[in-house]
């Protein structure tokens, strides 16, 4: 019985340590393959790329004229910089799990 006990205890703690991370990143993976979708932002207006990913969570007007322009979900944050015509410069921050090949958003 203790074995059968030990055995429903280390299950349940797998799917605890592998299930509440693979859920709480979700918001996080929904934006990053919004960003694969979209592809290259280089170039872009801002408007198109707000149309394909949704608002930036955050906008900073920079020294320069420029616009930084980030998106932060749970497991996932970019931030791409914006010329003052609007059109994207390219990616200047991403962070998340596995970000990096060959479905990475190029800037």
């Amino acid at each position: 019985m203790n074995s059968t006990l030990a055995a429903l205890l280390l299950v349940v703690a797998a799917v605890v340590a592998f299930g509440v991370p693979y859920v709480l990143r979700a918001p996080g993976r929904t934006l990053r393959r919004r960003f694969i979708v979209l592809g290259s932002v280089k170039g872009r207006p801002r408007r198109e790329i707000e149309k394909a990913v949704g608002p930036a969570s955050q906008v900073t007007d920079l020294p320069d004229g420029r616009t930084l322009l980030q998106w932060r979900a749970t497991g996932y944050h970019i931030a791409l910089v914006f010329e003052k015509d609007g059109r994207c410069v390219g990616v200047t921050h991403e962070n998340g799990r596995r970000v990096r090949g060959a479905n990475q958003p190029v800037g």
